[in-house]
């Protein structure tokens, strides 16, 4: 408990977390603005209806594309941050070993994740509904229901994989370039390899945990099914944070 104390003080000391939690945040809510005003003067929406039966997924737009990449930054910056300003061997001192200090760090931006992508998904469904002046807007049934639980989820399990590499690289640059180029690139670039690429394409984790989250408007090349793909996802992270604990326990601080 007393690690989970310390993880927190440095936490709400630290300006870039409450920047980058707060942005993720405002984007969604600027996105979900923009889209109520869509679905308010388009005759034609491209998410269908506002009501029963639209599909809430275009409303929280910005939180799959910004809310979730931002606390997964912030969770990076959280473990390189200890390594740049020489604070990661202080904490493995006071601690009888170095595993509970990086499950308590784990804890506490697991937490961080969750509640900051679940307020963002409940903002953004309520802005978007009410900007859209339709009285019938049930965000919070049906589809926005399962999003408002399984955003939170893939944000968290992304925030051990995320954790797991910053504690392989301990270098926040490296980190973050070679986590975004991972997801924006070359999880989508993969398909274009002659005759295996769509196979392989078929198994890239974070495009699992999309088709996951988001259904049937994020399945690509992935042939199975959403429980599946979310095993293949949670499998990925689990297995990207554990081995940076253990090379984190192993070597030098």
């Amino acid at each position: 408990m007393n690690l989970l104390k310390s993880e927190w003080i440095k936490v709400t000391t630290t300006k870039s977390a409450y920047w980058l939690y707060a942005i993720g945040i405002a984007l969604a809510v600027l996105l979900a603005v923009i889209i109520g005003q869509f679905d308010q003067s388009a005759t034609d929406p491209v998410a269908g209806e506002a009501g029963g039966g639209s599909d809430p997924l275009f409303a929280i737009l910005g939180v799959s594309a910004f809310t979730v990449l931002l606390v997964w930054i912030a969770a990076i910056v959280g473990v390189t941050g200890e390594y740049r300003y020489h604070t990661a061997k202080a904490t493995y001192l006071t601690s009888p070993s170095r595993w509970p200090a990086i499950v308590a760090k784990t804890v506490l931006f697991t937490i961080l994740s969750i509640v900051v992508t679940a307020i963002s998904v409940i903002v953004a469904l309520l802005v978007a509904g009410a900007l859209s002046g339709n009285e019938s807007w049930t965000p919070f049934s049906g589809d926005g229901l399962t999003y408002l639980w399984r955003f939170p989820v893939y944000a968290a399990l992304g925030t051990l994989a995320v954790m797991g590499l910053a504690y392989i690289m301990r270098n926040a640059a490296g980190t973050i370039s070679l986590f975004l180029v991972w997801i924006l690139a070359l999880e989508g670039m993969v398909s274009l390899i002659p005759r295996v690429g769509q196979d392989i394409a078929g198994w890239m984790p974070f495009a699992n945990g999309d088709f996951w989250t988001q259904g049937e408007s994020a399945r690509g090349y992935i042939t199975w099914g959403e429980w599946p793909a979310f095993a293949l996802y949670a499998a990925v992270c689990v297995i990207l944070w554990v081995a940076g604990v253990v090379m984190t326990v192993r070597r030098d601080a």
